[in-house]
């Protein structure tokens, strides 16, 4: 029969040893900074996965009125560098045009796109000729057939799985998220005339050559593709159909393939047809396994930091450098 103090379980006496063990380490700056920077990215990652909700094709509500009368032309803009598809893409138009009956469909290849920007937007030739990229051509065009006749502008590498005009909703201007970061001018739809198409179209020229223009891949970017039409959009503030990429059928760049959503209004191919190898080294070294990097530069960072007494601060400091470590993993574990 006890009668006196109860005695400690070992398990428990383990742990607290452990713990006290591992709030002693905590000794430093770099103690509590290679810990503190992998939990601060963990507990927001984990956050996002708790509380952000991905709209389906179902939930999504693309209108203002009860009406709900599609403003969009039934229009579907095209374009390719000439009229012989890549066999991969060789459908694209045939299904656009079997999935919307009623629309007419317009293809756009160099020498038409051109002619149009010559025939209606002289004032623009000269910068449309300078582009070192055909793909900065082939982006500045849609913007200009948009503005000039409204319609719908889909990349050849995405097709439809049904009629995209409840997706279209009453919106004057469409622009779809990439699940990547931010919006893609991969699909767009506007009204004619749009004041958004018209901003666009106006600042092509101002961001044709930057600073910041430092390899080929962050040019395309920022001069006429995604980020440039994300920043302008951000900056424009007018009200537009923003769809979320759950919705419209876009994956990730990280993914090694692209499942097709049930329900979903398009369906994304393999495209980045305009790539080189430093957008390969932007999107699949930096932007898909950005946590590496950090643990990598982490490591870089102490070793310059401590020099020669690396090794010996990292034995000292084990149960640290396990715990830090542990939370990269579960990081590249939800990157996943």
């Amino acid at each position: 029969m006890h009668t006196g103090s109860s005695e400690h379980h070992p398990s428990a006496m383990s742990a607290s040893n452990f713990v006290g063990r591992l709030t002693r380490k905590f000794d430093g700056f770099w103690a509590i900074a290679i810990v503190a920077l992998p939990a601060t990215l963990l507990f927001l990652a984990l956050c996002s996965a708790l509380f952000t909700t991905t709209p389906s094709p179902d939930t999504f509500r693309s209108c203002n009125n009860i009406e709900c009368t599609l403003q969009i032309p039934r229009i579907i803009h095209q374009t390719y560098k000439n009229k012989n598809l890549p066999e991969s893409w060789a459908e694209t138009p045939a299904i656009w045009k079997e999935q919307h009956p009623g629309w007419s469909y317009e293809f756009w290849d160099d020498e038409r796109n051109r002619k149009f920007i010559a025939d209606n937007y002289a004032w623009f030739l000269p910068q449309f000729d300078a582009y070192p990229n055909n793909i900065q051509r082939a982006d500045s065009i849609r913007y200009f057939i948009l503005l000039h006749y409204g319609g719908v502008y889909a990349d050849m590498d995405i097709q439809p799985m049904r009629n995209i005009e409840p997706m279209l909703g009453d919106a004057e201007l469409v622009l779809p998220e990439t699940p990547n970061l931010g919006l893609t001018n991969a699909f767009m739809a506007s009204v004619p005339n749009h004041p958004f198409m018209k901003l666009v179209t106006e600042e092509l020229g101002p961001h044709a050559n930057r600073w910041y223009h430092f390899t080929r891949h962050w040019q395309i970017l920022t001069s006429t593709g995604p980020t440039f039409i994300w920043k302008l959009a951000d900056e424009w503030g007018g009200p537009y159909l923003r769809v979320p990429a759950s919705v419209w059928g876009k994956c990730k760049i990280c993914q090694s393939s692209c499942p097709v959503l049930r329900d979903g209004y398009l369906r994304h191919l393999h495209g980045d047809s305009w790539h080189n190898w430093d957008s390969w080294f932007f999107t699949y070294v930096i932007f898909c396994h950005q946590y590496t990097l950090i643990l990598l530069g982490t490591a870089l960072a102490l070793a310059v930091a401590m020099r020669a007494s690396t090794v010996a601060w990292i034995l000292a400091h084990r149960e640290i450098v396990m715990l830090s470590l542990g939370c990269f993993v579960l990081l590249m574990f939800f990157q996943g």
